[in-house]
């Protein structure tokens, strides 16, 4: 796809989003963050789309920001630096279906951001996890805002204001990451073929509801899901599953 970004299209709508500069642990240069950027808003026009894994190439998830990239960093051009980094987040939050990531080695800064922006997340039993920003001076900004709602207030302060580096047993117990594995791609592989199994339209529905249920308040989150139930039941979808099940059918979305 590009000169950093691989992408692996499988079978019944899966692709597979790998970072791509293992030589450099996957750090997240301009380069490298429009092109994931540009991926996956490419990937969001795809009406065949089912689920996206992200992961890294080598033995890193992603070190994080590029330090050559920040090292050019003042305060005229620092904007454009992390809003590049933000709109690859923001194109891995608004993707129309489930971005599972996929973490096997460290995964620290910009790319904690980036698997805090994901659906779920899995990993190894040797990956690692940190926000070292207010150690180079700057504080964690963009999507470190999502932390708070994954962690709580007060694993997410101590992780921002210290710098520290959690296992993935660490990890595991704050709320980082939903499942800690010696292989992640078995939780992935788990993962994917339930949602393959589910309805492709309730998946699609169901991942507009919770990017709205981030920024409205519970009131108006349960209204529209109650709009989007209804709107559920004006396609064949629901029905039909509906029926099958009533009758003792398998109900799987892979053939529908």
């Amino acid at each position: 796809m590009g000169r950093y970004i691989d992408l692996q299209r499988l079978a019944c709508g899966r692709v597979e989003v790998v970072l791509n500069r293992p030589d450099k642990l996957n750090a997240l240069s301009l380069t490298l963050l429009r092109e994931l950027t540009d991926t996956l808003n490419s990937l969001s026009d795809d009406d065949e789309l089912r689920c996206v894994v992200l992961s890294g190439a080598g033995r890193a998830f992603s070190a994080g920001a590029d330090l050559a990239d920040l090292r050019q960093l003042n305060s005229s051009n620092a904007e454009r630096f992390i809003r590049c980094l933000h709109a690859a987040c923001l194109a891995v939050r608004d993707c129309p279906v489930p971005v599972m990531a996929r973490i096997d080695g460290p995964c620290l800064g910009g790319a904690l951001e980036l698997a805090a922006s994901c659906d779920m997340r899995a990993a190894s039993e040797r990956s690692t996890f940190a926000m070292p920003e207010v150690r180079l001076g700057i504080p964690s900004v963009i999507e470190a805002a999502l932390l708070p709602r994954l962690m709580g207030w007060g694993r997410a302060a101590e992780l921002l204001f210290t710098g520290c580096t959690l296992t993935a047993g660490e990890a595991l117990v704050a709320g980082l990451v939903e499942a800690v594995a010696e292989e992640p791609a078995d939780i992935v592989e788990t993962w994917a073929g339930d949602i393959l199994d589910a309805g492709p339209r309730a998946i699609r529905a169901q991942k507009s509801l919770m990017r709205a249920w981030e920024r409205t308040h519970v009131d108006d989150a349960i209204e529209a899901g109650v709009e989007a139930f209804c709107h559920s039941l004006e396609s064949e979808e629901a029905p039909r599953r509906i029926a099958r099940a009533g009758a003792g059918r398998p109900v799987t979305g892979r053939s529908t």
